[in-house]
């Protein structure tokens, strides 16, 4: 009787168990599932729009500020290469648009005597006066190719990711846009983390933060298209005119930028972005570029030389974005 006790409430447990596993593995595998999207890159489009604060300086004795408030959009396009080993790639569009003042200084042109010189002077740069300007249209874009992988934990989701990026920008001045143009291509190193904790729901909160090393740079200065001017006469020498400039360019192959940004749910499809962008560029070489000056009715060039300074860069904003 006890043998046959024994045997039946074993009987009865391995029915049970028998019975239960499959719900048990059923739901075990859904909530693997379930937190594995919930931290892996999110296929789709992601458009976004908002406003920032926007900072350009060149330190030093004569320090430069060309700043502003700017509006902002973002585009990112993303699917999946591999899902088994999730691997990822991204089309990525961002930019943004207004307008900024300078605060800076500005520049006389003197001429010296100069016995070498058709005209008998030479055309140099006098002293600099603090001087300030607003409203000038000032604006970049950026094209990033992306790829990635997606490393899936428990609570975390990691996505190392790396590509090419090319950020165009212009910068206005004296009512001539486009007036200087950098066009920068750079290495983006990247790293996205996901999480879930304290809720398995998704989406997840992410946080980003990335390295921007710059490959090149090229600079380009349309000094043609601020014309000419009279410079009346001085104790020391006559009156001229300056007749105009040839455009410059320089070359810029050291510099790097730093991002971060936390990407925070609000709804399943809605989400408010906190970010910031800093760029640190080098100084570029000395180039030369061509003045024609005018003195008592006789023309002659002048070959004036010229770099792009150290400049650094901040951009602090908010974005509201949709994911579809």
């Amino acid at each position: 009787m006890k043998t046959f006790l024994v045997a039946g409430v074993m009987t009865l447990m391995a029915s049970q168990a028998f019975a239960q596993t499959p719900d048990s593995i059923a739901q075990s595998s859904g909530s693997s599932a379930t937190v594995e999207a919930g931290l892996a890159t999110p296929t789709g489009h992601d458009v976004s729009a908002g406003v920032a604060s926007y900072t350009y300086r060149e330190p030093g004795d004569q320090a430069i500020s060309i700043h502003g408030a700017k509006f902002v959009f973002d585009y990112t396009g993303t699917l999946s290469l591999n899902k088994g080993r999730h691997w990822f790639a991204q089309a990525d569009v961002r930019g943004t648009v207004g307008n900024t003042a300078y605060d800076g200084w500005c520049y006389s042109f003197v001429i010296t005597p100069d016995s070498a010189s058709p005209n008998g002077y030479a055309l140099d740069v006098g002293t600099a006066s603090p001087c300030n300007e607003t409203g000038d249209e000032d604006w970049y874009v950026e094209g990033r190719a992306l790829a990635g992988k997606d490393l899936i934990g428990q609570q975390w989701g990691w996505s190392p990711y790396t590509g090419l990026g090319l950020r165009h920008l212009s910068n206005g001045t004296s009512g001539v846009p486009g007036y200087r143009t950098d066009d920068y291509l750079y290495l983006p190193l990247g790293l996205t983390a996901r999480t879930n904790v304290g809720s398995h729901a998704a989406p997840a909160l992410s946080l980003n933060v990335e390295y921007d090393l710059l490959l090149h740079g090229w600079q380009h200065t349309r000094d043609s298209d601020l014309g000419g001017g009279f410079v009346p006469a001085t104790p020391t020498a006559p009156a001229f005119t300056v007749d105009g400039f040839t455009d410059i360019s320089f070359s810029q192959s050291g510099g790097w930028a730093l991002r971060a940004s936390a990407k925070i749910p609000m709804t399943r499809h809605w989400s408010v972005e906190p970010y910031y962008v800093g760029w640190h560029v080098s100084a570029s070489p000395v180039n030369s570029e061509t003045a024609t000056f005018t003195v008592n009715n006789v023309t002659a060039p002048e070959q004036l030389g010229a770099y792009e300074p150290v400049n650094v860069t901040s951009e602090f904003g908010v974005r509201l974005g949709v994911h579809f």
